[in-house]
């Protein structure tokens, strides 16, 4: 009877214990996977010293040797709140580039000849890739739309990974160490390839600095191979924020772009007087073999006229317009490649379409800290009707 009476009872227990473990099972997946992208990050940040003590930090200075599959060189980041952002690179052979990024404005620096030139937003977000500290604690600044995917290994530890969405649009996985919280690495895409290329980059080693640990050394690897940069001085809050002020010849491309924004408004709007706003007193017309220097009134009522008898279907450009600034920012002109597609009456009053593609230089000074359009050259090429 014992035996008939305790095999029982033990597959009861058995039972039992594998329905409480199933169910233990269970509730732990279930809460690893609707574990809130929020509080990954923010036991994150915790990790790292806590959030009060990271909302201390303003800016970093973080100084590294590096090693790639060119040979040695260094590294400088000085990032500061506010998308603020100097970044420096040196070769053994003394090579030296500079990329800075403040806000909406990315430039980059010769220093011998103490010129600048705007650069795009691929390379403001290559800059930013390498901002390994503040990136650790501003990710979600950097990054959006998190999507948290579950657990999986990478770089030999086991992490929660999280889908995000970059700067420039593209997706990338974002990796926490399930055991310390840390940030273990991203794995996204390299800025400067258009063939869907990568870059794996680890948080091998992480530092203290002060009350907060950051990282101190990483490996980023792409197609050619690893670069391992090792952070030798990291400093909080030491940087002068004058190294960041925007060089007016850099300002100039945001106000020159968004006369080319104003110009593009004019058309689809109808509106001859907008366009014509920004014309110089001595405005000079160039095309079709002519030099003419039309009137403000006589500029009006002629593109007036046009827009009047056009409906515009595109008026987009072919490529990104090309600026280039006087290094006093008091001259100006630029290169535009535009495809533009209408319907305008024809002879009979009937609307038939057509699409020109345009070449047009435009030259501009700025007098009293408003930019006046001096002259245009246009040619153009009629594709279809």
């Amino acid at each position: 009877m014992n035996k008939i009476t305790v095999i029982p009872c033990l597959g009861i227990v058995m039972l039992a214990s594998a329905a409480s473990f199933a169910m233990q099972a269970a509730t732990n997946f279930t809460a690893v996977q609707t574990k809130s992208f929020e509080t990954i990050f923010s036991n994150s940040l915790n990790a790292m010293g806590g959030e009060k003590e990271l909302r201390k930090i303003q800016s970093i200075t973080a100084l590294a040797d590096c090693v790639g599959p060119r040979g040695k060189y260094t590294t400088e980041i000085y990032s500061a709140r506010g998308d603020r952002l100097l970044f420096k690179q040196v070769s053994a052979e003394g090579g030296m580039f500079l990329g800075y990024v403040n806000g909406e404005h990315t430039w980059t620096k010769d220093e011998k000849r103490g010129q600048v030139s705007s650069l795009d937003k691929t390379c403001a977000s290559m800059f930013r890739g390498h901002e390994f500290q503040m990136m650790a604690i501003i990710l979600p600044e950097r990054f959006n739309s998190p999507v948290v995917e579950g657990e999986d290994d990478f770089a030999g530890k086991r992490c929660t990974k999280i889908r995000m969405i970059d700067e420039l649009g593209t997706p990338c996985q974002v990796y926490f160490d399930t055991n310390f919280h840390l940030l273990a690495g991203l794995i996204i895409a390299d800025p400067r390839s258009d063939k869907g290329e990568t870059v794996r980059v680890v948080f091998n080693e992480w530092k203290k600095v002060g009350k907060v640990i950051l990282p101190s050394k990483v490996t980023a690897t792409d197609k050619s191979g690893d670069w391992v940069l090792d952070f030798h001085d990291l400093k909080l809050n030491r940087i002068d924020e004058k190294i960041f002020e925007i060089p007016p010849s850099i300002a100039a491309v945001k106000e020159l772009m968004q006369l080319q924004q104003q110009g593009r408004a004019a058309h689809f709007g109808k509106d001859a007087k907008l366009l014509v706003s920004v014309f110089a007193d001595d405005f000079i017309n160039i095309g079709a073999g002519k030099i003419t220097r039309p009137t403000r009134e006589e500029s009006r009522n002629r593109l007036q006229a046009y827009f009047d008898r056009s409906e515009f279907l595109e008026w987009d450009d072919i490529s990104p317009p090309i600026i280039r600034v006087s290094q006093d920012a008091s001259m100006a002109y630029i290169l535009v490649h535009k495809r533009v597609r209408l319907k305008a009456k024809n002879e009979k009053g009937d609307l038939e379409e057509e699409t020109t593609i345009f070449a047009w230089m435009e030259t501009y000074e700025k007098h009293n800290g408003k930019w006046t359009l001096t002259a245009v050259t246009s040619t153009r090429e009629q594709t279809a009707k």
